[in-house]
Protein backbone atom coordinates (compact mmCIF):
# COMPACT_ATOMS: atom_id res chain seq x y z
CA UNK A 1 0.00 0.00 0.00
CA UNK A 2 2.87 2.30 0.83
CA UNK A 3 4.38 1.78 -2.64
CA UNK A 4 1.02 2.52 -4.24
CA UNK A 5 0.80 5.84 -2.37
CA UNK A 6 4.41 6.62 -3.28
CA UNK A 7 3.74 5.82 -6.93
CA UNK A 8 0.62 8.01 -7.00
CA UNK A 9 2.50 10.84 -5.31
CA UNK A 10 5.34 10.60 -7.85
CA UNK A 11 2.86 10.58 -10.74
CA UNK A 12 1.05 13.62 -9.33
CA UNK A 13 4.33 15.49 -8.96
CA UNK A 14 5.27 14.61 -12.53
CA UNK A 15 1.92 15.79 -13.87
CA UNK A 16 2.06 19.02 -11.87
CA UNK A 17 5.68 19.58 -12.87
CA UNK A 18 4.85 18.92 -16.50
CA UNK A 19 1.91 21.35 -16.34
CA UNK A 20 4.15 24.02 -14.80
CA UNK A 21 6.77 23.40 -17.48
CA UNK A 22 4.15 23.58 -20.23
CA UNK A 23 2.75 26.80 -18.74
CA UNK A 24 6.24 28.33 -18.72
CA UNK A 25 6.76 27.20 -22.32
CA UNK A 26 3.38 28.66 -23.29
CA UNK A 27 4.45 32.01 -21.78
CA UNK A 28 7.72 31.81 -23.67
CA UNK A 29 5.75 31.05 -26.84
CA UNK A 30 3.54 34.11 -26.28
CA UNK A 31 6.61 36.33 -25.97
CA UNK A 32 8.08 34.73 -29.07
CA UNK A 33 4.83 35.43 -30.92
CA UNK A 34 5.12 39.12 -30.00
CA UNK A 35 8.64 39.09 -31.41
CA UNK A 36 7.32 37.25 -34.48
CA UNK A 37 4.66 39.93 -35.00
CA UNK A 38 7.27 42.67 -34.69
CA UNK A 39 9.60 40.96 -37.16
CA UNK A 40 6.67 40.42 -39.50
CA UNK A 41 5.91 44.17 -39.46
CA UNK A 42 9.57 44.99 -40.18
CA UNK A 43 9.47 42.41 -42.99
CA UNK A 44 6.37 43.97 -44.55
CA UNK A 45 7.90 47.43 -44.37
CA UNK A 46 11.15 46.18 -45.86
CA UNK A 47 9.31 44.44 -48.72
CA UNK A 48 7.82 47.81 -49.58
CA UNK A 49 11.22 49.52 -49.38
CA UNK A 50 12.71 46.74 -51.49
CA UNK A 51 10.01 47.22 -54.12
CA UNK A 52 10.83 50.92 -54.25
CA UNK A 53 14.55 50.13 -54.53
CA UNK A 54 13.90 47.69 -57.36
CA UNK A 55 11.85 50.35 -59.15
CA UNK A 56 14.62 52.95 -58.66
CA UNK A 57 17.13 50.46 -60.02
CA UNK A 58 15.01 49.83 -63.11
CA UNK A 59 14.68 53.57 -63.71
CA UNK A 60 18.42 54.00 -63.15
CA UNK A 61 19.27 51.19 -65.57
CA UNK A 62 16.88 52.63 -68.17
CA UNK A 63 18.50 56.05 -67.81
CA UNK A 64 21.93 54.49 -68.39
CA UNK A 65 20.77 52.72 -71.57
CA UNK A 66 20.43 56.04 -73.32
CA UNK A 67 23.87 57.25 -72.30
CA UNK A 68 27.28 56.72 -73.78
CA UNK A 69 29.24 55.24 -70.90
CA UNK A 70 33.02 55.48 -70.95
CA UNK A 71 33.62 53.81 -67.58
CA UNK A 72 32.99 50.04 -67.76
CA UNK A 73 32.82 49.81 -63.95
CA UNK A 74 29.46 51.57 -64.11
CA UNK A 75 27.92 48.65 -65.98
CA UNK A 76 29.60 46.21 -63.60
CA UNK A 77 28.04 48.03 -60.64
CA UNK A 78 24.62 47.97 -62.29
CA UNK A 79 24.94 44.22 -62.91
CA UNK A 80 26.06 43.69 -59.30
CA UNK A 81 23.06 45.67 -58.04
CA UNK A 82 20.71 43.63 -60.16
CA UNK A 83 22.14 40.40 -58.75
CA UNK A 84 21.76 41.73 -55.20
CA UNK A 85 18.13 42.70 -55.84
CA UNK A 86 17.38 39.22 -57.24
CA UNK A 87 18.98 37.67 -54.16
CA UNK A 88 16.79 39.91 -51.98
CA UNK A 89 13.71 38.82 -53.94
CA UNK A 90 14.54 35.20 -53.13
CA UNK A 91 15.27 35.94 -49.46
CA UNK A 92 12.03 37.85 -49.03
CA UNK A 93 10.04 35.06 -50.68
CA UNK A 94 11.71 32.61 -48.29
CA UNK A 95 10.83 34.85 -45.35
CA UNK A 96 7.19 34.86 -46.49
CA UNK A 97 7.23 31.06 -46.39
CA UNK A 98 8.76 31.08 -42.91
CA UNK A 99 6.06 33.44 -41.65
CA UNK A 100 3.39 31.15 -43.08
CA UNK A 101 5.04 28.13 -41.45
CA UNK A 102 5.15 29.93 -38.10
CA UNK A 103 1.43 30.64 -38.40
CA UNK A 104 0.87 26.93 -38.86
CA UNK A 105 3.06 26.16 -35.83
CA UNK A 106 0.94 28.50 -33.72
CA UNK A 107 -2.03 26.18 -34.17
CA UNK A 108 -2.14 23.43 -31.59
CA UNK A 109 1.00 24.55 -29.74
CA UNK A 110 -0.60 23.91 -26.34
CA UNK A 111 -1.46 20.33 -27.24
CA UNK A 112 2.16 19.36 -27.85
CA UNK A 113 4.38 17.65 -25.32
CA UNK A 114 6.83 19.79 -23.36
CA UNK A 115 9.73 18.36 -25.37
CA UNK A 116 7.97 19.19 -28.66
CA UNK A 117 7.20 22.67 -27.39
CA UNK A 118 10.82 23.27 -26.42
CA UNK A 119 12.10 22.01 -29.76
CA UNK A 120 9.65 24.21 -31.65
CA UNK A 121 10.52 27.28 -29.57
CA UNK A 122 14.23 26.72 -30.07
CA UNK A 123 13.80 26.41 -33.83
CA UNK A 124 11.60 29.51 -33.98
CA UNK A 125 14.13 31.56 -31.98
CA UNK A 126 16.93 30.47 -34.31
CA UNK A 127 14.78 31.37 -37.30
CA UNK A 128 13.92 34.78 -35.85
CA UNK A 129 17.61 35.49 -35.32
CA UNK A 130 18.34 34.48 -38.92
CA UNK A 131 15.50 36.67 -40.25
CA UNK A 132 16.73 39.71 -38.33
CA UNK A 133 20.30 39.19 -39.54
CA UNK A 134 19.18 38.83 -43.15
CA UNK A 135 16.99 41.95 -42.91
CA UNK A 136 19.96 43.86 -41.50
CA UNK A 137 22.21 42.65 -44.31
CA UNK A 138 19.65 43.57 -46.96
CA UNK A 139 19.24 47.05 -45.48
CA UNK A 140 23.03 47.55 -45.60
CA UNK A 141 23.12 46.38 -49.22
CA UNK A 142 20.28 48.76 -50.14
CA UNK A 143 22.17 51.64 -48.56
CA UNK A 144 25.34 50.64 -50.44
CA UNK A 145 23.42 50.49 -53.74
CA UNK A 146 21.83 53.89 -53.16
CA UNK A 147 25.25 55.40 -52.41
CA UNK A 148 26.73 53.79 -55.52
CA UNK A 149 23.81 55.04 -57.65
CA UNK A 150 24.51 58.57 -56.44
CA UNK A 151 28.24 58.19 -57.11
CA UNK A 152 27.64 56.81 -60.60
CA UNK A 153 25.20 59.58 -61.49
CA UNK A 154 27.63 62.21 -60.19
CA UNK A 155 30.39 60.63 -62.33
CA UNK A 156 28.16 60.55 -65.39
CA UNK A 157 26.97 64.11 -64.84
CA UNK A 158 30.55 65.37 -64.53
CA UNK A 159 31.55 63.43 -67.68
CA UNK A 160 28.63 64.93 -69.61
CA UNK A 161 29.42 68.40 -68.29
CA UNK A 162 33.12 68.08 -69.08
CA UNK A 163 32.42 66.57 -72.49
CA UNK A 164 30.15 69.40 -73.57
CA UNK A 165 32.56 72.21 -72.71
Amino acid sequence: MKTLHSTILVLLLLVIGCDDQKAALADKFDKLQQQHDSISQVHSKFKSIHGEMSQKHQEFASKLEGMEIQDSTVLEDVAKHEAILKKHDALLAGHDEIFSAHEELRKGFGQKSAAEMEAQLSEMMDTHKKLMEEHGNMEEEHEMMENEHETIMAKLDSTNTNGSE
